[in-house]
């Protein structure tokens, strides 16, 4: 249980203080012991990836509670402290950053070696199901990093563009655009969503209106050529009228019943798209597109994540599911910026 924190008057921040009935450590217990506690180091790792206390628990399937103890185990061992709190986030100190590349690097080595002498030629397996459009654009991009991680995985990725989960014995995990709700199943929203309008960089810069009016760009936007992802409950429409735009609003002059579709014509120069912003995060930060205006406009479907309760503890499974919720939660930590155009076109 954590204990009141303490201030820093210098900086603002606030040290976690965890509260543990043992008592902490002697220095020369520390000497005799050599190695820290593993179980503290395990919880230090998880809660210094993800960088919640609450994530870490998920992940680790312990009370928040023990992962504070733990932490509070290796701070005493250590003699420092690892973590601060600066509003309702946590933040590792200088002696946790310069650290947690050690004990992650360990980890890797006693796993990969673990898998080396223990597994012989036995190769994993999992198979994952998700839209097409996620698969194309946010998962390919990042699974190489899964690879590297887990080299003994083999993954088959399955396409699908369905709304509603369906339970097939082949399918490990499914990764579904939806509205949650599921009767009968259980699922973890991994993501909230937005939408984003983008364009590519040649398409913006030929579509410049030389009289174009500053005071009316939502005017220039909705007469230019739009691209428009239809079977979405969100539209054109919506995010006009989200910025209570009361213009004429003519109809998208493209419309395509998938995502990797219209993403395809937006790179071609066909026109601003409204897009998920997930699906187009690598394309902005490469530069083949172009965020055209700055309103985030909030989706009302969301990532879920759905594993098959026959394979829940496979130890394939589990060390997906926990790439994927870091590897998003990072994603979204780290949302996309581009240079804006001086008026949409």
């Amino acid at each position: 249980m954590a204990s009141a924190p303490a201030a820093d008057a210098a900086t603002g921040s606030v040290k976690l203080e965890f509260c543990m009935s043992r008592p902490a450590y002697h220095p020369s217990q520390r000497l005799a012991q050599r190695l820290p506690p593993f179980n503290a180091l395990t919880a230090f790792e998880a809660t210094a990836r993800l960088g919640s206390l609450t994530r870490a628990a998920a992940e680790l399937c312990i009370t928040q509670g023990a992962v504070s103890q733990r932490v509070k185990q290796l701070e005493d061992f250590l003699a420092v402290s690892l973590f601060v709190r600066r509003g309702n986030r946590i933040e590792l100190t200088d002696e946790a950053h310069a650290y947690l590349p050690l004990v992650s690097g360990v980890f890797e080595t006693l796993k990969r070696g673990t898998a080396t002498l223990f597994q012989h030629d036995e190769q994993q397996s999992l198979t994952l199901r998700s839209n097409h459009s996620f698969v194309e654009y946010w998962l390919i991009p990042r699974l190489k990093d899964f690879q590297r991680l887990h080299p003994n995985i083999q993954v088959t990725v399955l396409p699908h563009n369905q709304v509603l989960p369906e339970e097939q014995p082949d399918v490990d995990i499914e990764i579904i655009n939806g509205y949650g709700g599921w009767c009968g199943r259980e699922y973890e929203k991994l993501a909230d969503e937005q939408w984003v309008v983008v364009a590519s960089p040649t398409f913006l810069h030929h579509s410049l209106a030389p009289n174009a009016s500053p005071a009316s760009p939502l005017d220039e936007l909705a007469r230019a050529p739009r691209i428009e992802c239809i079977g979405y409950r969100e539209s054109w429409l919506d995010w006009f009228r989200l910025q209570k735009f009361r213009g004429h609003i003519p109809p998208a002059g493209l419309k395509f019943g998938n995502a990797s579709l219209a993403i395809a014509a937006a790179l071609e120069g066909h026109g601003f798209l409204l897009v998920r912003q997930s699906f187009v995060m690598d394309l902005i930060k490469n530069g083949r597109l172009q965020l055209a205006h700055p309103l985030r406009m909030p989706s009302t479907s969301s990532q879920y994540l759905l594993v098959s309760p026959e394979r829940r503890h496979a130890p394939a499974v589990n060390d997906f599911c926990a790439w994927l919720r870091s590897t998003m939660h990072t994603s979204q930590a780290n949302p996309v910026t581009s240079e804006m155009p001086s008026q949409p076109r």
